[in-house]
């Protein structure tokens, strides 16, 4: 039987001022395998994270993403089997859901023939999810950088030096995604002005692996600041980071994932961060994970 076997990145999003702009490629994946069926069912096999949150059936966004795909070619097959076995944490700003839409293209579009190229697959990806920073950066790898203009996307992947991090996951079951709401919606022009340089200087800091630049560059005032008062332990868990080695820190998307850079000492790191959330009564999960350059990876058995 024709299986694809897609393997898909992370990707933390904002990564400090770059709010709905940046995305950075992670070594945490999630690995989709694909075939066709000869009668007209659909199975849909989840395991690992987020298995017991989403639906096994059409409503996955795995097979979601290849039905629009499907309905682009008017070539929708019969049957489908999918499964899923994802390492990304869901829905805690690591891009786990446009890690699955974006695998769930790509499988589609691998067992038609590839009728779509890579940026036609990024706009489908970014209509899907309506996040094209994750969606580019989790498909090329690196770091993605997003903008709109009159004609849509603008989008380009840049090359980053290579870096290991920490993730660190809170487990805070109540914590809401309802805080993009909660932004203000005019700020200050000198807000402004402070994130578009930090920006700049960031690609420049991850492009350049220049980890003290990195550590100036970090700093946001658009999201992180309306966001941290929603994680217990949030100013302590970064204090501890900082003072175990870590030379930025910032929050995944938002949140409560966070996001430290360092050059040594990851494990001392970790361990900082996790004493600090259990001091404000928070249990946390950590990974020591490498930055991404090569986005999906895609495998055909017969």
């Amino acid at each position: 039987m024709y299986k694809v076997h897609v393997s898909i990145p992370a990707a933390a999003t904002n990564v400090g001022p770059g709010f709905d702009v940046l995305g950075l490629a992670l070594n945490l994946r999630t690995v989709i395998e694909m075939s066709l069926r000869p009668d007209d069912k659909l199975n849909v096999i989840l395991q690992g994270e987020g298995a017991d949150q989403l639906p096994d059936n059409y409503h996955h966004p795995v097979v979601r993403a290849a039905i629009r795909l499907f309905q682009r070619t008017e070539q929708a097959p019969a049957g489908l089997n999918v499964r899923c076995t994802s390492y990304i944490p869901l829905d805690v700003g690591l891009g786990s859901r446009a890690a699955l839409t974006v695998g769930g293209l790509v499988a589609a579009n691998n067992l038609l023939g590839s009728p779509f190229n890579h940026d036609d697959l990024i706009h489908m990806g970014t209509d899907l999810t309506g996040q094209p920073e994750a969606v580019v950066a989790v498909m090329r790898g690196g770091l993605g950088i997003c903008s709109s203009g009159p004609d849509g996307l603008i989008y380009r992947s840049v090359e980053v030096a290579p870096v290991r991090v920490v993730i660190a996951l809170p487990t805070l079951p109540g914590y809401s995604r309802r805080l993009r709401a909660d932004l203000p919606q005019a700020i200050p022009l000198s807000d402004a002005v402070f994130n578009i340089g930090r920006t700049a200087l960031l690609i420049e800091a991850l492009r350049s692996g220049d980890y003290k630049l990195l550590g100036h560059a970090i700093q946001d005032r658009l999201h992180e600041p309306y966001r941290r008062d929603s994680i217990p332990g949030y100013n302590d868990a970064i204090a501890a980071a900082e003072e175990a080695g870590a030379h930025a820190v910032a929050l995944c998307g938002a949140g409560p994932a966070l996001l430290a850079f360092a050059s040594y000492n990851h494990q001392s790191i970790e361990g900082a961060i996790k004493s600090a959330f259990q001091a404000a009564g928070v249990e946390a999960r950590t990974w020591s994970i490498s930055s991404d350059m090569q986005g999906v990876v895609i495998s055909v058995v017969e």
